[in-house]
């Protein structure tokens, strides 16, 4: 019986130790709005708008990085999308304590940018939401920062 109390301890020490903490904030919620997300997704899709998403690394200093964020929007025609309310977040999928958000600058012709500082290289999503009236756009991208 100390033997498997012992064995027990050792994992649940483990299991407690390896744990990133990680995990869905307001799973009830959004089970509860699950079918007003599909009717927006549905909404998003016959809308026809484009998302264009660029990054590059202006500036590295130790670990950290300066990226400047290029998002290019146009419609179901291929026109530039003016006009709209851009906001990034920008998620570590692999670490807690990392994530942020900034609101996109319009640089004109359906373009809009934000300069970001990245506390580590690897991996990032980036959730951009752009609003025009009570038109919503959103789309969740992962860029790769060296």
């Amino acid at each position: 019986m100390v033997m498997v109390a012992l064995v027990n301890g050792i994992m649940i020490f483990i299991a407690l130790d390896t744990w990133t903490g990680l995990e869905t904030e307001g799973h009830y919620r959004k089970g509860l709005i699950y079918n007003e997300n599909l009717a927006a997704d549905e909404a998003q899709a016959q809308r026809g708008w484009r998302l264009n998403l660029a990054s590059d690394v202006v500036r590295v200093s130790g670990d950290s990085r300066t990226v400047e964020l290029r998002a290019q929007f146009s419609d179901s025609h291929g026109s530039s999308l003016d006009g709209l309310d851009v906001n990034a977040l920008i998620v570590r999928p692999t670490h807690e304590g990392y994530d942020f958000e900034t609101s996109m600058k319009a640089l004109g012709n359906g373009a809009y940018g934000a300069t970001i500082e990245l506390p580590l290289a690897g991996q990032w999503d980036v959730r951009i939401h752009a609003l025009r009236g009570d038109e919503a756009f959103q789309e969740v991208l992962r860029v790769q920062v060296r």
